[in-house]
């Protein structure tokens, strides 16, 4: 037996399932991982290197303020000061030699007491009028006059400490690049105190401050910089990395103002922070690699790399393994149920395994030939079916025979002069005409009113006008779409159960018949009798399924009518009942509001009552 290959989307199935459920969550938990890795590292770096940076700021803010200490123990020095004057006084009678020995000799003893133990200081010298008249650890010659050295200059003119930074031989005797700490002595015993006395001068060699800084960091390759509020930078470790101060001080740039230790900024793969002193008004900017945190991730990447890779290469095998046991025979089956599906029921699959697929192979073959036998036996029947309602059709009454027949009888009650039976015959037959002649399944209240009465014309001519009918129709509601015969076979049911004894008896038998708007979507139809009334336990039961007895027409018809408004216009839609037994029944057909066709269209779709 020849099968025709079909596609299937199993495999495909399959395969995104596995992705989604091994693949994918597992590449989202070594995302997870990376990520969680790389936050933490980065974290750890920002606290080390603003630790780190912290101390160096702190070691700055020390040496700063030591300098300053120094400063202001020279200044306030009497002694100092009882050596300085008479010094001045010497240079500018010309007298260096002497100015240089009271230095010398007075100076000495108290600045070296002072810069024993200070190995940071390099050289210590004090000038007056441009002329070194002291220097410590290093000699400079008087006959220098350096009066017109630019941090000399600069000093004159500021009250306050200065720190010049980078000076390379700032005054040509001294070998390397220094920082330059200075201050001015001012006369304040003379009489001019706004006449400088002398300067003091310290020299820091810039290696030393550059160690002090590098051995803060606990990161080789780490940069840190110290800028003064002129963006000079006043010192910074040595580092291997392949930038110049220059781009540095562009990356700084970028760095927001309000930045602190507290958080950090990302440049052109460096984490960069940076910090103010509140002792120097210095900015402090340390530089770390990108590295340090992209290095502590890079093993959770390779491996979720490598187990991604033999999951799919397992996915593969896998799949291949399924698809061979698996899903070729499910092919060959769903194709043999396309062909049945296509009404070709000569197909059978043979089972090439023995598993829970061959079973079902087995199970599909029964299947076939017990819907091949089925559909001979269904072609057999319906065959019969038809020749049966041919014959049934011969037998039927036409509605036209039918008029015809009631016209000739009434023509005849007429001739025998029975007026009461030919106005009864008229009557019947324009009941039968609308009853078995209107198109639609609707029809106007109005109209619905004047079948109703046609009915009740009959049976007050039956009953000898004891009969009594009071119709209380809203002349707003009479133009609205009701379904077809909805109201007779209730009144039908007032007169046979409710109301018969009262007629027999020759008692009061009333119908009230009305119409009225609940609000602007429900209709209210009422019919309402004096009768005996309906017992609580029947009403409980009256609006399920009808009795299988022909005989309960009772149940019959309160049960076709409320069914046939359900399946119309669905729920709360139908009929309600209320009765008091010897006393009266009220029956209210609940509707929706039609005013148009197109609303009934609306409300029921299709011929089975669907209700949208």
């Amino acid at each position: 037996m020849g099968l025709i290959p079909m596609k299937t989307k199993i495999q495909n199935q399959f395969f995104l399932s596995y992705l989604f459920l091994a693949v994918i969550p597992l590449l989202a938990l070594s995302y997870y991982s990376y990520y969680t890795i790389k936050t933490n590292a980065q974290k750890e770096l920002v606290r080390t290197i603003s630790f780190d940076m912290q101390q160096s700021q702190a070691s700055l803010d020390a040496l700063y303020l030591r300098f300053q200490r120094y400063m202001d123990i020279l200044s306030n020095s009497s002694t100092f000061y009882n050596l300085a004057l008479p010094a001045l006084g010497d240079i500018k009678q010309g007298n260096i030699q002497h100015a240089k020995y009271i230095g010398t000799t007075g100076l000495d003893p108290q600045i070296k007491s002072l810069f024993a133990t200070d190995d940071v200081i390099s050289a210590a010298m004090v000038i007056i009028d441009g002329r070194v008249v002291y220097s410590y650890k290093s000699f400079v010659s008087v006959t220098n006059d350096f009066k017109s050295n630019p941090i000399i200059v600069t000093t004159e003119a500021s009250p306050n400490m200065r720190w010049f930074s980078n000076q390379v031989t700032p005054f040509g005797s001294f070998d390397g690049t220094y920082s330059v700490i200075t201050k001015n002595i001012y006369n304040i015993m003379g009489n001019n105190p706004s006449e400088i006395l002398c300067q003091i001068i310290l020299l820091v060699s810039q290696q030393k401050m550059n160690a002090l800084l590098n051995n803060e960091l606990r990161f080789a390759d780490s940069i840190i910089r110290v800028l003064d509020t002129d963006d000079t930078i006043i010192a910074g470790n040595d580092h291997a990395l392949p930038l110049s101060d220059h781009q540095i001080a562009l990356m700084t740039q970028k760095l927001p103002l309000d930045q602190n230790s507290n958080n950090i900024s990302y440049i052109d793969k460096f984490f960069v922070l940076h910090n103010i002193s509140n002792v120097t008004n210095w900015r402090i900017v340390q530089l770390s690699s990108s590295r340090h945190v992209t290095e502590a991730s890079s093993s959770i990447i390779l491996f979720s790399t490598i187990l991604a890779a033999a999951l799919l290469i397992l996915m593969f095998l896998f799949s291949f393994i399924i698809s061979n046991e698996i899903l070729l025979p499910i092919k060959r089956l769903a194709n043999a149920m396309k062909k049945v599906g296509e009404m070709n029921i000569k197909m059978a699959v043979m089972p090439n395994s023995k598993n829970e697929i061959s079973e079902i192979a087995s199970g599909f073959n029964q299947m076939v030939d017990r819907i091949d036998h089925l559909f001979r036996h269904t072609i057999e029947i319906e065959s019969q079916k038809r020749k049966s309602e041919i014959d049934m059709l011969k037998y039927q009454i036409n509605p036209h025979f039918l008029y015809n027949t009631i016209n000739s009888i009434r023509f005849s009650a007429m001739k025998h002069k029975d007026e009461i039976t030919a106005r009864m015959l008229v009557t019947l037959s324009r009941l039968l005409r609308n009853t078995l002649s209107h198109p639609s399944n609707v029809i106007a209240l109005r109209e619905e009113i004047q079948n109703t009465k046609d009915y009740i014309s009959l049976q007050q001519l039956r009953y000898d006008h004891h009969l009594n009918v009071e119709y209380q129709i809203e002349e707003q509601t009479a133009h609205l779409l009701v379904p077809h015969m909805i109201l007779q076979p209730i009144v039908e049911n007032a007169i046979m159960h409710g109301l018969n004894q009262n007629l027999n008896t020759g008692a009061k038998a009333n119908i009230i018949l009305s119409s009225f708007l609940k609000n602007s979507t429900t209709l209210i139809l009422s019919v309402h009798d004096n009768g005996i009334g309906i017992a609580n336990q029947i009403i409980d039961n009256l609006l399920v399924q009808p009795s299988t007895l022909s005989s309960d027409s009772l149940r019959i018809g309160f049960v076709n009518i409320h069914k046939r408004i359900r399946l119309q216009y669905g729920e709360p839609y139908g009929i309600e009942i209320e009765s008091a037994t010897g006393f009266f029944t009220n029956v209210k057909i609940i509707l929706p509001v039609l005013d148009t066709m197109e609303d009934a269209q609306a409300h029921f779709i299709n011929e089975g009552g669907t209700n949208e």
